[in-house]
């Protein structure tokens, strides 16, 4: 979206202090600065209702940005939220080349198929489904949690997995947008991880009809999303951001966008195809190399998890028992 004249850099989160409600803020470093219906900001401030008036409402919040007048707050001192309520969450899978490259090797091998042999056959799988369309699902908003929440592990579930993923904030709504049109609906990008029931996402009761999608991606706790929004402007290109995940200190995931299958305008564009883009929608864009499957490790209580995005912002979780 074009907001680039905006000469201060923020973000926007959602906070609490811990007694009162949630409230959106803007955020220049380590300060927060909760924004209220002051005339320009129309409405209800919540994030969401910012990017429902994102061109109109840009020029205050980079005044708002410039200020140094009282009223700001210590992000430290707050309690981080997910940055907002989207209405949807639409999630591309097996975008990211290496990634699906891994996949499908590891399943042609636990099939049967000597490991070279599996690797070529992935090889020519993974570039005939370059050649076709993403593969989008839908998550549940209600599977969000903050960026320092407890990552809630059901019973029952033995392969917890965690997937590090960029996702974009739609601001201009939009149906059957073209690639050419994609980027100018997005207002921002944020963090999210998408953890994932492996055993129960392809149970054997259920792998013949594509999986249980719902039950091992949705459970309450498994989307930490955030900390911040950040204006898609502040960040240059989306494509040279790097995309981390650690387990207990150790990397488990470093990787660029560059590595994606479809790009992040194309996966908006399919999107707008099946649905009503809106403003605070997520768009998932998929996750790189590096998950359980691949370590032969997967989420216990006790681990503690940290999925970051350079220029937007680290999460850090503790699991435990839900």
């Amino acid at each position: 979206m074009n907001s680039a004249s905006a000469e201060h850099h923020f973000a926007l989160g959602t906070f609490t202090d811990g007694d009162g409600p949630p409230f959106a803020g803007l955020v220049r470093g380590d300060r927060v600065l909760p924004l209220t219906d002051d005339g320009a900001l129309r409405g209800a401030a919540t994030v969401r209702g910012l990017l429902e008036q994102w061109d109109a409402v840009w020029p205050r919040l980079d005044e708002l940005a410039a200020g140094q007048d009282s009223g700001w707050a210590d992000l430290a001192s707050l309690r981080v939220l997910p940055p907002l309520e989207p209405r949807q969450i639409i999630q591309a899978g097996a975008n990211y080349r290496a990634h699906l490259l891994e996949m499908a090797t590891a399943k042609r091998v636990a099939d049967g198929q000597g490991a070279q042999e599996a690797r070529h056959a992935a090889e020519a799988e993974v570039e005939e489904f370059a050649r076709g369309r993403p593969f989008l699902f839908i998550g549940l908003p209600s599977a969000m949690c903050g960026p320092h929440d407890d990552v809630l592990l059901p019973a029952g579930a033995q392969q917890p997995d965690w997937e590090v993923e960029l996702a974009a904030v739609i601001g201009r709504p939009g149906r059957h947008i073209t690639p050419e049109q994609a980027m100018d609906h997005i207002a921002g990008y944020t963090v999210c991880n998408d953890i994932s029931a492996r055993d129960w996402q392809f149970s054997p009761e259920h792998r013949a009809l594509g999986g249980d999608w719902l039950r091992a991606k949705n459970q309450p706790t498994f989307l930490p999303t955030g900390p911040f929004l950040v204006p898609a402007p502040f960040l240059g290109d989306p494509y040279g951001l790097r995309l981390t995940m650690t387990l207990n200190g150790q990397v488990m995931q470093d990787e660029t966008p560059q590595d994606m299958i479809f790009d992040i305008a194309r996966l908006v564009s399919d999107a707008s195809a099946s649905t009503t883009l809106l403003p605070g929608d997520l768009i998932l864009t998929g996750s790189p190399k590096g998950n359980g499957g691949q370590w032969n490790r997967y989420l216990r209580p006790g681990d503690v998890i940290e999925a970051a995005i350079t220029g937007i912002g680290t999460q850090r979780n503790h699991c435990a028992p839900a």
